[in-house]
């Protein structure tokens, strides 16, 4: 009997670029590590093993070191699920046109070089260098997340004149998985003079101003930042953080061990911030097992028995599988949002939106996944935090990848910019930005 499983598997940060001592050329910023989630999606079976591998993150002193790949992996060898290490920042040390590394995320370019591309599924692509009069900013790491503040990957930035500042990493992607959201798999910022890169939101390290780079966190995955050109001395990239791999499953379906356990909402958490194994000990009778039959199905009331076989009384042969039945998913997918129209509005206002992503229904919940719901929260506190005056009205489910509904600004709002996000049992979205602002009639412009 299997028990289907949520997990969260993240590779190791690629390792930053390093920054020039002669002409002070500065290195690119790392991507993160490939980032893979999936709620019930993973079926583990009773007294089965699985080797859990938790990549290392890449050097930034030794150079186009990309970051190590994490596994969750059954232990003879099948059901393999891999998240690949994110890329190297590119070097700014010697050479022209280097292009950052292709990994999880990407790395960002050194010397004119072009930020290179994510894994599909996993992560996004880094930025490119670019040159002030003289010297070049290395381009920012990719990260995990695809929306917010900072698009998807790096950005490249000039400063000052002939001097350079890296460009920004990549925003990382918030989970659910160990409880309160937690965001992960930032890039790493590039180097630069006079102004550093910031390292992406989710772990991902600054980079180096005339500097070393930072290293990416720990168990983020985030990609280490590029070290900034120097006179005199070469500057070391920062390393990548380490990957993380978190499962996660109802506490009434099994009992296992392996890696830190704690419990939230109902569910036990195993979490792996080193590698190790993931042994399944008992299974419940009564658990969500993984389906063997389709919640559509129907036993067809034609069909012919023997007058000599026996009928199991459990199944009436007119009955129908509910699509309430254990044999489906207590969750339905993780939503996505791509996009929000508009993304402004005034104090004091109400602003109908349009948003749009995917899975927002699913096979078992066609009108709607359970508790969707859009958070509201100023951008400087955690998802679900301070909505800063504005509240959520007339939430509606068009379809599978349309949601609409109402913004109500108060007259006090906090202007600035805040994260919406669909959150859901199973797990919840990416961020998007919407920005509110003061009404348009109180702006007074002086010529």
């Amino acid at each position: 009997m299997g028990v289907l499983i949520d997990y969260l598997i993240i590779a190791g940060g690629g390792g930053g670029g390093r920054g020039d001592n002669n002409d002070e050329k500065s290195g690119g910023g790392a991507g993160a590590g490939g980032y893979s989630a999936a709620n019930g999606s993973y079926t583990v079976v009773e007294q089965a093993s699985y080797i859990i591998a938790v990549g290392a993150g890449g050097s930034g002193s030794a150079g186009d070191d990309n970051g190590s790949d994490s596994q969750l992996n059954k232990a003879d060898g099948s059901g393999t699920i891999e998240s690949e290490g994110g890329g190297y920042g590119a070097r700014g040390t010697s050479g022209v046109d280097n292009d950052g590394g292709i990994g999880g995320s990407g790395g960002g370019g050194a010397r004119g070089g072009e930020g290179n591309i994510g894994t599909a599924g996993q992560g996004n692509s880094g930025g490119n260098s670019q040159q002030g009069q003289s010297y070049w900013g290395g381009g920012g790491g990719g990260g995990a997340g695809g929306s917010g503040l900072i698009a998807s990957g790096g950005t490249s930035h000039s400063y000052q004149g002939n001097s350079l500042g890296g460009g920004d990493g990549g925003q990382g992607t918030w989970s659910y998985m160990t409880g309160p959201n937690v965001e992960r798999g930032g890039g790493g910022g590039g180097g630069g003079i006079g102004k550093a890169g910031d390292g992406g939101s989710g772990g991902g390290g600054d980079g180096g101003d005339g500097a070393a780079g930072s290293n990416g966190t720990v168990n983020t995955g985030g990609g280490g930042g590029g070290g900034g050109g120097a006179s005199g001395a070469s500057t070391n990239g920062g390393s990548g953080g380490s990957g993380v791999v978190i499962i996660r499953y109802p506490t009434s379906d099994m009992t296992a061990t392996g890696g830190t356990i704690t419990t939230y909402g109902g569910d036990t958490i195993h979490t792996f911030n080193s590698s190790g194994t993931f042994t399944i000990a008992t299974i419940s009778p009564s658990a969500s097992v993984s389906p063997s039959i389709s919640p559509s199905a129907s036993i067809s009331p034609s069909a012919s028995i023997s007058p000599s076989e026996s009928v199991s009384p459990s199944i009436s042969p007119s009955a129908s599988i509910s699509p309430s039945a254990s044999a489906s998913p207590s969750v339905g997918p993780v939503p996505t949002l791509s996009s929000v129209s508009p993304a402004r509005g005034e104090q004091e206002s109400r602003v109908p939106i349009t948003l749009t992503g995917t899975n927002f229904t699913s096979e078992y919940y066609p009108a709607g996944l359970p508790d969707l719901a859009l958070s509201v929260s100023l951008v400087d506190e955690v998802p679900q935090g301070d909505p800063g005056g504005v509240t959520v009205e007339n939430f509606v489910v068009v379809n599978n990848t349309t949601i609409t509904c109402d913004l109500v600004i108060s007259q006090t709002a906090v202007n600035g910019n805040r994260y919406l996000m669909a959150t859901y049992t199973g797990g919840d979205s990416n961020s998007l930005i919407f920005t509110t602002g003061f009404p348009s009639d109180f702006l007074v412009f002086f010529g």
